[in-house]
């Protein structure tokens, strides 16, 4: 029976291994095609943690779990478990809201930012520029808001970039309403609706929202919160940093829940 129960929990600590090395793989993929991405250090930290967790298990037989007091090993798994469902659930609402599509004519189209290296266009960016020529063409006369300030690293505002992109792929400028004074998703809305509403000769004008699909569900979260009546329109994200961004996501949703910015 020892023997076995030994077998079983080697299984396991192999199988932390394995998880660990793929984590510890998969940051430095992401480093070498991308540089830094915010929060892909804490994949290669954890995939660290479990290689040398299950590394002495394996070499010394320690059972280091098993000698945790098991009221506190009671409180960890309750803990954990809570957790779990939480991720799940809202990873659910993310994943849903990216890949729901509103096709109805709006009052607006509305580009949410992302970052820029310089005055070069980010691979997140590009993707939501690229879904926003796709609507243009189905509803050329919609005025398009383009929203992100100038953040570190930067040389103009995201905005601009944005209206340079979109004028250079056949969008007149007439048409492109810039709010450039933005920081985060939150300003984003706050700043637009003030625009809107010396804008807009509608009241409570629709906005079809413009930003990857990870980020939907807290972009009109948030618009919501503004008080702007959105609709939502997911551009893609890249395949291989999709992972990250939608772990990352996570934590976004949960800091707008908590502060409603």
């Amino acid at each position: 029976m020892k023997k076995s129960l030994v077998g079983k929990s080697n299984l396991i600590y192999k199988a932390f291994m394995i998880i660990g090395i793929i984590l510890v793989l998969y940051y430095l993929v992401l480093k070498l095609m991308f540089g830094f991405i915010a929060f892909s250090s804490m994949f290669c930290m954890l995939g660290i943690v479990l290689i040398i967790y299950s590394f002495i298990e394996l070499k010394f037989q320690i059972n280091i779990w098993g000698k945790i007091p098991k009221i506190i090993r009671n409180i960890v798994t309750i803990l954990f478990t809570i957790g779990l469902v939480l991720f799940i659930s809202v990873e659910g609402l993310i994943i849903y809201n990216g890949h729901h599509v509103d096709k109805e004519k709006p009052d607006y189209l509305m580009v949410l930012g992302a970052g820029l290296r310089g005055t070069k266009i980010s691979t997140s960016l590009l993707y939501r520029l690229e879904t926003a020529l796709d609507f243009h063409e189905l509803y050329p006369d919609v005025k398009i808001i383009v929203s992100g300030g100038k953040g570190e690293g930067e040389k103009i505002s995201e905005a601009s970039a944005m209206r340079n992109f979109l004028v250079d792929n056949g969008v007149d400028s007439s048409q492109i309403i810039m709010e450039d004074k933005s920081t985060d998703t939150y300003e984003n809305f706050l700043y637009t609706k003030k625009i809107l509403d010396e804008e807009s000769e509608v009241k409570d004008p629709t906005v079809t929202v413009i930003s990857n699909n990870f980020h939907m569900f807290r972009a009109k979260f948030l618009a919501k919160e503004v008080g702007i009546n959105t609709l939502g329109y997911p551009a893609p994200s890249h395949k291989v940093s999709a992972v990250v961004f939608y772990v990352r996501e996570f934590f976004g949703v949960i800091k707008a829940f908590v502060f409603k910015r």
